[in-house]
């Protein structure tokens, strides 16, 4: 059984490296569950939790404070009522993936899957000092040299100033963070075990044609993506004409991540948490017309909102 801290490492570690345009709820729990070996159906719900809450805390850049207090609250609750929107993104064909037995060791674990070492392009071995790194390794050395360069935007941390070598790499002057793992993607290549450690930087490293054929239909997809509304955690989701009226906006979809920041703008904004267990969160007579209680825990607002994210309908 894989405790509840490493699994929340995993996941965070795969959602720093993911498109989360196109990332879902069902897709990470699947990564996790081939990473792992489990089945990690029972604790779908504890993962969406998760999930929200590295949204919370790194997409808005929720203070340190508050994400502590989230961090070090225990899933309480495993109905499955608040993964409804996983089930709908899901699109497995209902038989249960079978759990392969757990034997992986640590050393294993780091060599194998998402650690496994990868080909790097020209531009990106400039900046990493390496010819081959996996993936995460890859992305703490460029948010190591992003920081020790101070190329974030001071007014908004999510934009990236790039220099002459993220220019190199990126092709453009400045990126938002999450296209940033996007790019990468084009700088990252898979290659055989046994020729790891012959790569070289001299070498004209070319992409397996099964990654030119998908960099060929990005355009494709991307396009269907747009045509379908998508279902990644950063695509618009329809919401109720309850948190419509809410909000005070003309729009009547947003991504979930924004949701969830402007309800705890809200709840800061009026001093909504209580003094004595800032968990709590004691509700105005606005929050009790939305979600029809007096008072919530703080990890349970994604529940709460669940109700008032409409699903789409083909």
């Amino acid at each position: 059984m894989v405790s509840d801290t490493v699994l929340v490492d995993r996941l965070r570690e795969i959602l720093r490296v993911s498109d989360l345009e196109t990332a879902t709820a069902g897709t990470v729990r699947r990564r996790l569950e081939e990473e792992f070996g489990v089945d990690l159906l029972d604790r779908k719900a504890f993962i969406r939790d998760q999930i929200d809450l590295f949204l919370r805390t790194h997409v808005e850049e929720t203070p340190n404070d508050d994400v502590q207090e989230v961090e070090n609250v225990k899933e309480e609750d495993n109905d499955d009522s608040c993964s409804q929107e996983e089930d709908e993104n899901d699109d497995d064909t209902g038989a249960k993936k079978k759990a392969r037995p757990e034997k992986m060791n640590g050393e294993a674990k780091k060599k194998g899957g998402f650690n496994k070492p990868c080909a790097l392009s020209p531009q990106l071995q400039k900046l990493v000092g390496e010819s081959e790194l996996g993936r995460p390794e890859v992305v703490k050395k460029i948010w190591a040299y992003i920081r020790e360069n101070n190329l974030q935007n001071p007014q908004n941390k999510r934009k990236i100033l790039c220099d002459e070598v993220l220019s190199g790499i990126f092709r453009v002057k400045t990126i938002d963070m999450f296209q940033m793992n996007k790019v990468l993607s084009k700088h990252i290549w898979p290659i055989d075990e046994k020729d790891a450690t012959q790569v070289k930087s001299s070498v004209k490293i070319r992409l397996p044609k099964k990654g030119r054929e998908e960099a060929l239909d990005e355009p494709k997809q991307k396009e269907k993506r747009q045509k379908g509304g998508g279902s990644g955690f950063l695509a618009p989701v329809r919401l109720s004409d309850a948190l419509v009226k809410f909000f005070g906006i003309g729009e009547n979809a947003l991504p979930r991540a924004d949701v969830i920041k402007r309800i705890w703008q809200y709840i800061k904004e009026n001093e909504l948490q209580d003094s004595a267990d800032r968990k709590t969160i004691i509700c105005d007579e606005r929050l009790k017309e939305l979600f029809q209680v007096d008072s919530f825990h703080g990890f349970t607002v994604t529940k709460l909102l669940t109700a008032h994210f409409i699903k789409r309908e083909d």
